[in-house]
């Protein structure tokens, strides 16, 4: 299992998100600790900030995986019209 650690700015991330969404948000991180068995996940190609993301309806959350440290750090959560 992998252990999830945030950035300090997912905080501000979140503060703006409606309360029906974040309940969604926080079970969808929740499963990445499966990581890779999961759907909905994405490999970025050209993404500057994050190398994955998992969508989670209209919201995204962009993150890296550290495989030999087991840690998925999470990078940035927004609405899929402004996370790109």
């Amino acid at each position: 299992m992998f252990e999830i650690r945030y950035a300090k700015s997912v905080r501000k991330d979140l503060s703006g998100i409606d309360k029906k969404h974040l309940e969604k948000i926080k079970n969808a991180v929740e499963l990445l600790m499966n990581f890779p068995n999961i759907s909905n996940i994405k490999k970025l190609s050209a993404h500057p900030l994050a190398d994955y993301r998992l969508r989670t309806g209209d919201y995204r959350i962009l993150f890296d995986v550290s495989s030999d440290e087991q840690i998925i750090h999470i990078l940035k959560i927004g609405h899929r019209k402004e996370i790109y």
